[in-house]
């Protein structure tokens, strides 16, 4: 019951924000697909990066497991500050990334790579 009450909450949070920003603020409705997947992309990200971390973080322990006298859990990896930083993570490789793609950044790329040359 408590699933369902979050999911109705930020479903109807998310609907009144919709309609506040079209109306009020005159955002196009088609802008909103745009932005949904730039959130997925960003989710994405983050994801990969939790995966990749939680894996490193299983072999790292069962490394020190094979190798030490001394127990190590694997529940060590239960934590929510693991998901909160990786997404943090995926954030900032996945703006780097865009970065990257941006025209603005093209020339201070080429002034990078033809100092580092000279």
């Amino acid at each position: 019951m408590q699933g369902v009450f979050v999911l109705v909450l930020v479903g109807l949070t998310s609907i009144a924000g919709a309609v506040f920003v079209m109306r009020r603020l005159a955002w196009p409705a088609t802008a909103l697909a745009t932005g949904a997947l730039a959130a997925l992309e960003l989710l994405g990200a983050g994801l990969v990066c939790f995966l990749v971390n939680l894996g490193l973080g299983v072999a790292v322990i069962l490394l020190v497991r094979a190798l030490s006298p001394s127990p190590v859990s694997v529940y060590v990896l239960n934590d929510v500050a693991l998901l909160a930083l990786s997404l943090v993570q995926g954030l900032v490789f996945q703006g780097w990334r865009q970065a990257t793609r941006d025209p603005r950044h093209a020339i201070s790329r080429s002034r990078s790579s033809s100092s580092s040359s000279g």
